[in-house]
């Protein structure tokens, strides 16, 4: 496996990204527009990792994070302000990410990991 970019997040876990995932996954899975868009924030996705507002359990998923954070995207003569979410699985590898306009995510007791404005409620 080929480690792209290998980072450490709040709760001292070792989060990863390989080369195959990033290129076959998170940008070859996607219209030409949309994966020129994941390309360009990667350096968010790997800010948001190390530094997120949140990291929460994924709903959709046993076993996996997402990690919560703000970031611009320019679109030409635009910028806006979103929220990326980088999903990372048990094992620590990032198994993709995105930015949206919302955050969908119903959480109940117990499904916050992190939150940073209080860094006691980590797991």
């Amino acid at each position: 496996m080929n480690i792209r970019w290998e980072v450490t997040d709040q709760l001292g876990r070792k989060i990863f990204l390989n080369e195959e995932n990033f290129r076959d996954h998170i940008v070859g899975r996607h219209d030409t527009k949309d994966a020129e868009i994941r390309s360009k924030i990667e350096p968010q996705a790997k800010f948001a990792i190390e530094h997120p507002r949140f990291i929460i359990r994924d709903l959709q998923y046993s076993g996996r994070m997402k990690y919560l954070s703000l970031t611009d995207i320019k679109d030409k003569d635009n910028v806006y302000i979103r929220t990326i979410t980088v999903v990372v699985d048990e094992n620590g590898e990032v198994v993709t990410w995105f930015a949206r306009r919302t955050i969908n995510d119903n959480l109940e007791e117990g499904d916050v990991f992190y939150d940073a404005r209080n860094n006691d409620l980590q797991v």
